[in-house]
């Protein structure tokens, strides 16, 4: 037990809890109470001065667990967590209103509009790199959805995990609760029925998760990872990748899933990137990457070897680095230059300090290719260049969780955009407004008149060809204005002036009327 006071202790919570825990948040939520905007909005409330009140317990917790560095520990966790909440709470009325659905004019009069409905009791699975931000920002969008909660925070971040248990103890505990344990609770919570799981994770444990959801056919948000390239050109600047690279190499120790995992470079390029990426550490760090004020550390042994044996299996030359220590779970940052694709530093993503580089001769289209065959559906793709057609090539050619040009991990970094990944990566999105519609049914209401029963009457049997007649004129399905080869008619130029930039008779007849009634008038006045 630590002799440190901001240090909470870990506790597992029982599994014989777990059904009753369930039951209890099942019952709320049908009991209508999350429904209540301005309930939700208390509970936000709430959040946000549970985690303001226990900044010092989280900067700790970070630190005795990962050895961050309160600055990383401030803007990825504590201050994005607090900013996320209060742009939640000036918006979720917004996000929560009914929506007018666009609809032909035959069905205006059942004022057809989109409610949004909360999914019901769910279940948020956390990782262990941001142990903090990745459980409570969906929190945030589960609450303001509506629905009731159960947070599983990582077992590998003991005193993260507590300090999220006091937090979360400070809301409804009717509607919110914390599950801490390591694979036996998380399988006992998997066997129960949930409306909605959100996972964070690899993708090992990401199958389970949702092999276990598909008995209940439970919609699973997997945020998994991959192997995340970055592609620098010969139009890029390639000191300034180097710099943007190796940051986003050594934040959290590597242990992020949008960490860059290899770079694919031009070779005019390369000696720049190599004497940027050196210089740049030696920037970052210049009492060497063992100074625990401003490097994390490998979550623990187990992956501390992991990483290791991936370098000590390459068949590449490292250019920097290769340290490490493994009482310390210290890896130096790496960067290793590859003479193949074969190795084993691109044989899995590699979540620590290791950068492997590989020299492509065949310009961008070659390194497209090569991005396709190590992984066609990374988190996130970097690609350096100050050529927008390459930029357009990338998007056109590629497929990723998100992009970021000429930076690393920037795209995610912004809290009103989705995160996501596909494929691979991980299915379905959250942040900003995207948590909230992450827990929510967009459920379409109807009211139907007694006075349309008239028109309404072309459903009823017996059918006739009349009634066929009628519900198609009140249909109104336009002509079509493509031919059968699916070629636009009229979309030349001569056509387009004589039509008057209508693209259909009809409708150019009816400019042409509008247009002569318009000289009649100018006229009839002078």
């Amino acid at each position: 037990m630590s002799s440190n006071p901001l240090l909470l202790q870990f506790s597992t919570t029982p599994l014989d809890t777990l059904e009753g825990t369930h039951a209890r948040l099942t019952q709320t939520f049908l009991s209508g109470k999350t429904r209540d905007m301005e309930f939700r909005k208390v509970q936000l409330r709430k959040l946000y001065y549970a985690i303001l009140d226990n900044r010092a317990y989280i900067y700790a917790a970070l630190k005795a667990d990962l050895n961050k560095p309160d600055l990383e520990a401030s803007m990825a966790e504590v201050s994005w967590l607090e900013k996320d909440i209060m742009t939640t709470l000036k918006n979720l009325d917004k996000w929560a209103a009914d929506e007018t659905a666009e609809t032909d004019f035959m069905y205006k009069f059942m004022k057809p509009r989109i409610t949004k409905n909360p999914m019901g009791t769910v279940l948020i699975i956390g990782p262990f790199n941001y142990p903090v931000q990745l459980v409570l920002v969906p929190l945030i969008g589960a609450i303001s959805a509506g629905c009731t909660c159960v947070v599983k925070p990582s077992e590998m971040t003991p005193y993260s995990s507590a300090i999220i248990k006091r937090i979360v103890d400070q809301l409804d505990p009717e509607c919110y609760a914390v599950v801490n344990g390591g694979v036996e609770e998380t399988t006992k919570l998997l066997d129960l029925k949930w409306d909605k799981i959100l996972y964070t994770g690899n993708g090992t444990v990401g199958r389970i998760v949702a092999k276990a959801a598909s008995k209940h056919l439970t919609p699973v948000i997997l945020e998994l990872g991959g192997l995340n390239p970055v592609l620098i050109t010969s139009k890029a600047d390639a000191k300034l990748a180097a710099k943007r690279t190796a940051w986003g190499k050594v934040i959290n120790c590597g242990q992020i899933c949008l960490a860059p995992d290899y770079v694919l470079l031009d070779p005019s390029t390369e000696t720049a990137f190599v004497e940027s990426f050196i210089k740049t550490m030696n920037e970052f760090f210049p009492n060497g990457t063992q100074d625990r004020d401003n490097y994390a550390r490998i979550i623990n042994e187990r992956h501390f070897d992991r990483i290791m044996g991936l370098l000590e299996r390459t068949k590449g030359q490292v250019v920097f680095g290769g340290k490490s220590d493994r009482a310390d779970k210290w890896i130096e940052p790496t960067l290793v230059k590859l003479e193949s694709l074969d190795d084993s530093l691109l044989s899995e993503e590699i979540f620590g300090p290791l950068l492997p580089y590989y020299v492509v001769h065949g310009g961008l289209p070659e390194m497209i290719q090569h991005v396709r065959t190590l992984g066609d559906c990374p988190l996130a793709l970097y690609a350096f260049t100050n050529d927008e057609k390459e930029k357009q090539l990338v998007m056109n050619s590629t497929r990723s969780g998100g992009v970021s040009f000429n930076d690393t991990i920037f795209h995610a970094a912004i809290q009103s955009i989705p995160f996501g990944g596909v494929g691979e990566s991980g299915n379905g999105c959250y942040r900003g407004r995207s948590s909230f519609d992450a827990f929510t049914h967009r459920r379409p209401v109807i009211t139907q008149p007694s006075w349309l029963e008239g028109m309404m009457g072309t459903r009823y049997p017996p059918y006739s060809e009349a009634k066929i007649k009628r519900y198609n004129a009140q249909l109104n399905i336009p002509s079509p204005d493509f031919d059968r080869s699916g070629n636009l008619l009229y979309n030349n130029w001569f056509w387009r002036v004589f039509l008057l930039g209508a693209r259909k008779p009809k409708t150019a007849l009816l400019r042409y009327i509008l247009v002569a009634l318009g000289v009649y008038l100018i006229k009839a006045n002078l």
